[in-house]
């Protein structure tokens, strides 16, 4: 019942939300003449009426933070004065819907703005990112909205339109809400006029507590009653904002607005705008402000509050030079008369990791050309920044200047550093000494002439270790320090055939063929221990004789009576064969309409179809028992376009009508062959060649009986029609509607249940169409275009005629 009634509320002061945004034209706002927000929802209020709101609160010389301390002040709930913020600023940025119509702020003279319509009357061209402080003024965010609930700072000056709350409280209880009028006085009554203007809101609250205290409030000197005084509404001052500003004019603000903010409002300075040399103008006094220490040091001390008439002037900027490179901020810097290239520095964050900080190279314009000036770092300090002055900041090479390396049959690889009278000892000492085995008659050391060509130099190690020979290193100089297998083949022994891990095992001194069997795992059931191969190289052939030797065969048997271990040598190649008579388990399956579907295993080498369906138990009541699919692992060599191109060729079809059949895909695509069976004939006699012997991994599919055919291609109505024995594929594609213009009719072919096809055959001008079975497919392809054009009657005349004219010249020549 009490959402009922919040939400009969909400929609009463609705209604009067907009009454008042049509009618009341004389508040000080729509929005802000309702005398209760406390149930306003900022979301139920549509975009057309927000801003409508919006723009009469601005011609009544409101703000924006202005407009939402005013709906706090009458109640607006907290959890919707974010939302009044983010509508407001969407209007006041320009992303309101509303705002793509070109809707104006009406009424306002010329260059007349205020905090809230900077984007709404006028649009700026952007700023060059790459100035330093432009970020400051490209963000969207509302840093620089004046916070209007804070206290106000010590030094602020009271004025006309201000609004003071006066609380008296203790012995006695008043309220005073007070406006100051265009004289500066707050009217109290029975009290009087009270001049407040100029005056801090510490030296107005003394100056009232004794006037009251002085008349109507006598408790106030013993202390029974107390004075409060606070700054409530808080007035309007307009300030002007002229010189190289992105949008100059003159803007209604609010007093708490400081130098920054109104900056912000504007846009800040143009592209040709200073940064540093800000002037605000106020009667006689000048003062700048360099927005430089705020950026770089966080400084407000020139962020002074504005008065009313205040006047912001920004002047072009007088030095403004750009830097790039290996620093930290690359782009455009304003630079005072007196500053240096280490202020330059300074604001651009400094030096990059990689920068090469020895030397910068300065482009520099004269009166009547461009020069280049090498700054070094010792004039960092002292060297004069001119305007449109170019810096650009280098890398550093990754060349070391004491770096030397060491790679090879040592302890410990890699770079060191290079000291004076550094020697190829004291490297190797350096890395830990030589590996066992470092090859010491020969080291290389690589290095770099004064030139830059390269260069080589040997070094004899033993020399170098056990004599003291001294070598002295350079810069960048490698010593290699090869190992003694470096000049040795790679010695290695082979294990193939049955074993149960078929390696290549490093060959060792004493290494013997039960140690290689024992690190491949052994011999598995299938290899024959009796009959192992070893083949050993020949060093020497007689490549002179015809049939020669290539290599020596040695046979082993482990089962021997009295057998030793072979010791083997390098690039032995040890087989171990298979036993003779040794066959594994091999399995078919069949599946389908039979008693006993599954995996059976082959019994003898040349078990056949009839003996696996008499083990399944035989046909089910509606098996197909006239055909038998028979699956058989392919053994084709060749390739997936080879087989196409056959197959296109055999069947004469076309790309097309390949792809318009899944079963002549299937049968392209295939990993297996598809072996067609007579199983009537292979069970009736067993004997028969269709009765074949299986192989491990076939797999027999019996159908379910159907009397259907299915006719596909370019026929009129592709369908399935019921089965008619006798029939050959003219009657069912007639049964379809009959061949398409452009359907190839010698090219039809019919899919047998068992995979087999047979295709129309042709006899001179007479056609035999196949006799179709139950459960075939039929398919009709498609004529391949040709580019020949058809020949007309002229052309047939022209024919006719040259072949007259030619069989009268064979007479001719013959007579």
């Amino acid at each position: 019942m009490t959402s009922v009634i919040k939400k009969g509320f909400s929609i009463f002061f609705l209604f009067v939300f907009f009454i008042c945004a049509y009618f009341n034209s004389g508040a000080q706002s729509s929005l802000l003449s309702l005398p209760d927000l406390t149930l306003v929802k900022i979301s139920s209020i549509s975009d057309q009426d927000m801003l409508s709101y919006y723009q009469k609160a601005l011609k009544e010389g409101m703000t924006q933070s202005q407009i939402i301390q005013a709906a706090i002040q009458k109640g607006l709930p907290d959890a919707e004065v974010p939302l009044l913020r983010e509508r407001l600023s969407a209007i006041a940025q320009g992303n309101s819907p509303l705002q793509s119509t070109g809707t104006e702020i009406s009424n306002k003279q010329p260059n007349s703005f205020d905090t809230s319509v900077r984007n709404v009357s006028l649009v700026s061209q952007p700023i060059d990112p790459s100035i330093f402080g432009s970020e400051l003024f490209t963000t969207n965010s509302l840093a620089f909205e004046p916070n209007l609930r804070i206290p106000p700072p010590a030094n602020y000056m009271l004025g006309p339109d201000d609004e003071l709350v006066v609380s008296v409280y203790g012995y006695s209880e008043k309220r005073y809400v007070l406006t100051v009028n265009e004289l500066g006085e707050v009217y109290i009554a029975n009290v009087g006029p009270i001049l407040v203007s100029g005056l801090t809101i510490e030296q107005a609250t003394e100056k009232i507590r004794n006037k009251l205290g002085s008349t109507i409030y006598t408790a106030i000197k013993s202390g029974q009653t107390k004075v409060q005084v606070t700054l409530g509404k808080i007035r309007s001052v307009r300030v002007m904002i002229i010189g190289q500003a992105r949008k100059p004019g003159t803007y209604t603000v609010s007093s708490l607005t400081t130098l920054y903010n109104a900056l912000y409002l504007c846009g800040g300075p143009s592209d040709m705008g200073s940064f540093r040399e800000i002037e605000v103008i106020r009667g006689k006094e000048k003062r700048k402000a360099d927005l430089y220490d705020f950026l770089i040091d966080g400084n407000q001390k020139d962020n002074i509050l504005l008065q009313e008439g205040d006047v912001i002037r920004i002047p072009y900027y007088n030095n403004r030079v750009s830097i790039s490179g290996n620093v930290k901020r690359n782009g455009k810097f304003e630079m005072l008369n007196d500053e240096t290239f280490s202020d330059l520095l300074k604001y651009c964050g400094g030096f990059t990791d990689v920068a090469y900080r020895g030397n910068v190279t300065v482009s520099r314009v004269t009166d009547s050309t461009r020069k280049i000036i090498d700054l070094s770092s010792a004039q960092f300090s002292r060297f004069q920044i001119k305007g449109s002055d170019e810096y650009t900041v280098g890398r550093l090479h990754d060349e070391f200047g004491n770096r030397i390396y060491v790679t090879g049959a040592v302890q410990r690889s890699g770079p060191y550093q290079l000291t004076p009278g550094l020697t190829v000892k004291n490297l190797i000492e350096k890395a830990g000494g030589l590996t066992s085995d470092a090859y010491l008659h020969r080291a290389l050391i690589y290095r770099y002439q004064p030139n830059k060509l390269p260069a080589m130099e040997s070094v004899n190690l033993d020399s170098v270790l056990n004599y003291n020979k001294v070598v002295l290193l350079e810069r960048n100089d490698s010593l290699v320090v090869s190992t003694l297998f470096a000049f040795e083949d790679g010695n290695s022994v082979l294990i193939q055939g049955n074993v149960r891990r078929p390696a290549t095992v490093l060959w060792r001194k004493n290494l013997t063929l039960k140690d290689v069997l024992t690190f491949s795992g052994g011999i598995t059931d299938a290899g024959d221990s009796s009959n192992i191969e070893i083949s050993r190289r020949i060093q020497n052939v007689n490549v002179s004789k015809l049939n020669h030797r290539e290599s020596e065969v040695i046979y082993v048997n482990l089962l021997a009576t009295g057998s030793e271990d072979y010791t083997l040598q390098p690039h032995d190649i040890i087989l171990v064969k298979e036993k003779p008579g040794y066959s594994s388990q091999r399995t078919i399956l069949i599946q389908g309409e039979v008693m006993s579907p599954g995996r059976y295993t082959l019994q003898q080498s040349q078990t056949k179809i009839s003996d696996i369906i008499e083990r399944s138990g035989g046909f089910r009541a509606s098996a197909d028992s006239t055909s038998l699919t028979l699956r058989r692992m392919s053994k084709s060599s060749l390739t997936l376009q080879e087989r196409k191109d056959l197959f296109t060729r055999i069947f004469g079809l076309t790309e097309d009508s390949l792809s318009k059949n899944p079963n002549l895909q299937n049968e392209l695509y295939k990993s297996f062959d598809l072996i067609s069976i007579d199983l009537k004939r292979a069970l009736s006699n067993p004997n028969s060649s269709e009765n074949l012997a299986l192989e491990d991994g076939d797999i027999l599919t019996i159908s379910r009986s159907s009397n259907l055919v299915k006719v596909s291609g370019e026929v009129y109505f592709p369908t399935i029609v019921s089965f008619q024995k006798g029939k050959t594929l003219k009657y069912y594609v007639q049964q379809a509607g009959n061949f398409m213009p452009g359907a190839r009719k010698s090219g039809a072919l019919v899919i047998q249940p068992d995979g087999s096809v047979n295709s129309v055959k042709h006899f001179l001008f007479f056609k035999s169409y196949p006799i179709v079975k139950p459960r075939s497919e039929i398919f009709v392809p498609k004529k391949e275009k040709s580019n020949r054009t058809k020949i007309g009657a002229a052309e047939w005349a022209l024919i006719v005629s040259a072949l007259g004219i030619v069989s009268n010249v064979i007479i001719n020549v013959s007579k």
